[in-house]
Formats: C-alpha cells, structure tokens, sequence
C-alpha cells in the first residue's frame, strides 16, 4: 500500500520538474533565497521546493550546502571583480587599493546577511581568485620583497574583510536591534556613574556621533599608510 502511494508521487515531482539545473541557475536561486530570509537558513529540501525539483539533484552540482554557499559568496565577490575592471587602468597601487576597499563596503551594505555569515571564509573560486592576484598584482608592483608582498596583501584584505563584515553582521541584526545597540552609548555609556567611569562620560558625545563610515576610512587609511611605509623604506 506504501508504495502503490509514494509512485504517483514521484511522478508528479518528476513531471513537475521543467528548470535545466545548471551550477548558476543553483546559485542564483539560492541568492534569492538567502537574501529573502532574514534567518540565512538554507536547506537543500527548500531549494529544492523553491525550484521545484528534488533536493538530490543538487548534490551532482554541489558536494553539500556549505560547497553551496560558498559558490553563491564567490559570487557575490563576483560583483567586486566586475568593479575592478572598470577601474581606470593608470590608478596608482594606493588609489587601486582605496578602491577596491570602498567597492568592499558598498557590496557589504548590498548583502549583509552573506557578507555577515561568510566574511572569513574561502572560496577558491574564480572571483575570490581573480581578487587575490589583482591585490598581490598591485602590491608585488610597487618594489616590495616577496615576503612583504604577502604580508601586506594578508594584513590589508583580513582587516578589509573585518571591518566589512562587522559592518554588515550589524545591518543583518535587523533595525530594531540595530537602533537598540546603536542607542546603547546615550542609553549606558553617557550616564555612567562619573566618579568610576569620567572617561566615558568625557567622551558620552563624541562615542555617539561616531559614524560606522568614519571608523572604516580611518581604519583603510591607517593600512594604507603602513604599506606606503615599507614602500618607501624598500626605495
């Protein structure tokens, strides 16, 4: 009876299914998804709902759900490569890199949730690749040894992707939470107690009108000027 029920069944999602699955048209769906729900879960059973075929599928493409999200961050990296080619090709390293920092932020702001959940991971794809040689193109360019090249390169995208992500893991909280934490230095900070914390009450103004923006220039400058250090000491 179990069987002569689950047949019919199978041929409904076998007849339902019209969509050619491709690694792109997987990925692409499973963006939209990822981006619709706020909670970033993805399941192969939901994707599979979602393009109506059987999760199974999925895995002649994919070796699991995480080989998954990571081919749909390296696309979302794909965004920043299809920036730096439309960079003016005379920028000098530093203007190269500020760049490339500020495409960073924007994409960010664009998908925070992905950008929150997957800044420290790697990909190996082809975006994530195609980054990796641009910033050690760049920095190899300016006389440093092979040694400094790669520490400058590691320093400048962790911290780049740091400040990235934090920025976004706080747009992903969604805006009530984000207003509760944003409010926490008015809220706590200038109303501490003065005789124990008269530093923070000192600066109660200044630590709320700190914007996220400033933190990152500062922050992007500071990485800069150390590299156009050992540049110069290098000349």
């Amino acid at each position: 009876m179990a069987t002569g029920t689950s047949r019919p069944a199978a041929r409904r999602r076998t007849g339902a299914r019209s969509v050619t699955l491709t690694p792109e048209s997987i990925v692409d769906k499973a963006l939209e998804v990822l981006e619709r729900d706020d909670t970033f879960s993805l399941s192969m059973r939901r994707l599979g709902d979602e393009m109506g075929v059987d999760p199974t599928a999925f895995y002649r493409h994919f070796r699991d759900k995480d080989d998954l999200v990571l081919a749909v961050w390296d696309r979302v990296m794909g965004e920043q490569v299809e920036l730096l080619h439309q960079q003016p090709a005379d920028l000098g390293w530093r203007e190269r890199l500020k760049t490339l920092a500020l495409n960073a932020w924007t994409l960010a702001q664009r998908h925070p949730m992905l950008y929150s959940r997957c800044f420290a991971r790697v990909t190996g794809g082809p975006n994530e690749r195609e980054i990796v040689e641009y910033l050690l193109t760049t920095l190899s360019a300016t006389g440093l040894s092979r040694e400094e090249t790669v520490l400058c390169y590691r320093v400048f995208a962790d911290s780049l992707l740091s400040a990235c992500g934090t920025a976004a893991s706080v747009l992903a909280l969604g805006p009530d939470l984000r207003d509760k934490d944003a409010n926490a230095w008015s809220r706590i900070y200038a109303v501490l107690p003065q005789e124990q914390y008269p530093s923070a009450r000192a600066h109660g103004a200044e630590l709320t009108g700190v914007t996220e923006e400033e933190i990152f220039d500062t922050v992007i400058e500071a990485l800069l000027d150390r590299i156009e250090a050992a540049v110069t000491r290098r000349a």
